[in-house]
């Protein structure tokens, strides 16, 4: 999502004429989720992607059109019979893309989605609105607007008070607000900073593990004990740590959207970072190691008065079972396994 509003600002800096596809409503065999979004250049080439197969490559084909007529329109794409068969699809299923012409001369949209990195690597959440009108679609609608998190907006929206506590008071990540008339909506998405993974230990399986986190959108905090392997030489896209010891952490800002790995070079390292995670918000606590030693390390917790519903958040032995045996394979189920604990959240 980062790069995709950095691209539309970069865009209308370089005054070039942009597409912003989103996925507003998906049904069946569709790959991706309502708010999934994707850039079209004139040339129509793509920065981003709504999941691949016969939904993207229509989509790419109709922002042509929408190119010539600079006009923002709504696209309902079916994906069934002979779609569904060229596509290996074993179901049909629709999607419903917008796609948003977005003019290289468009100052305040650049604001907006100024605003909308801002929320997506700082502190303070916000919402994306995308407000769309079938009457008003020549005069270049949709009209891009944020809202942020103090109820200061950025833009100029139409919306009405109540449609205003709708959108804030939601807790999903997308809601989609139609007007009375079904003649356009109002498709508000939650914006907010990225999710943080804690990953202690620096040896072989973490770092193949923050690689991958990072390349799906995580933000990942390293810790070791060892500087030879917390570095930025081992790990250059994310922060690093030296720690003096696993037994008394620093302060670090773990809360409910938390992930947290544990995977330091022995027994006792993953006990000392384990008994205080505990102790913590974290959404997800997963510790390596095999059952045996997972059930040691239980028995000392319950010796330690932690109770069976604290043991219960741990994931342990981490990641899903795949029965993965290098270290770039153990992180891809560690990586998976974090995905769905996600899904399931929402």
């Amino acid at each position: 999502m980062e790069q995709i509003f950095k691209a539309i600002v970069q865009s209308i800096h370089d005054n070039e004429d942009i597409i912003l596809a989103t996925i507003i409503e998906s049904m069946g065999s569709t790959p991706r989720s309502s708010g999934t979004k994707m850039l079209i250049r004139r040339d129509l080439s793509i920065i981003g992607t709504i999941g691949g197969g016969r939904l993207e490559a229509k989509a790419i084909q109709s922002a042509d059109e929408v190119f010539k007529t600079k006009c923002t329109r709504i696209f309902r794409y079916e994906l069934t019979g002979k779609d569904v068969s060229d596509f290996d699809m074993l179901c049909g299923g629709y999607g419903e893309v917008l796609l948003s012409y977005i003019a290289g001369s468009d100052q305040i949209t650049s604001e907006v989605f100024e605003n909308a990195t801002a929320a997506i690597s700082g502190s303070a959440k916000g919402w994306l609105i995308t407000q769309y009108s079938e009457a008003d679609s020549e005069k270049h609608f949709p009209g891009f607007y944020f809202i942020a998190q103090t109820r200061d907006i950025i833009g100029n929206p139409v919306l009405e008070e109540k449609t205003l506590e709708t959108v804030i008071q939601s807790d999903q990540p997308t809601i989609l607000i139609p007007y009375p008339n079904q003649s356009g909506f109002i498709f508000a998405e939650k914006i907010q900073k990225k999710k943080t993974v804690f990953i202690f230990g620096g040896g072989h399986v973490a770092k193949d593990t923050a690689f991958l986190a990072d390349f799906i959108g995580f933000q990942t905090v390293v810790l070791d004990d060892r500087i030879e392997f917390a570095n930025k030489v081992r790990f250059p896209n994310s922060q690093v740590l030296v720690v003096n010891s696993y037994n008394e952490l620093p302060d670090l800002p773990i809360d409910n959207q938390s992930y947290v790995i544990i995977v330091t070079r022995g027994h006792l390292g993953d006990y000392d970072v384990l008994k205080q995670i505990l102790l913590t918000d974290a959404f997800y606590i997963g510790m390596i190691g095999s059952k045996n030693k997972r059930n040691l390390i239980y028995e000392r917790l319950r010796r330690e008065g932690f109770t069976e519903e604290q043991i219960r958040r741990i994931h342990s032995p981490i990641g899903l079972p795949i029965n993965g045996e290098t270290p770039a394979e153990i992180a891809v189920s560690i990586i998976a396994e974090m995905i769905l604990e996600r899904s399931r959240k929402k």
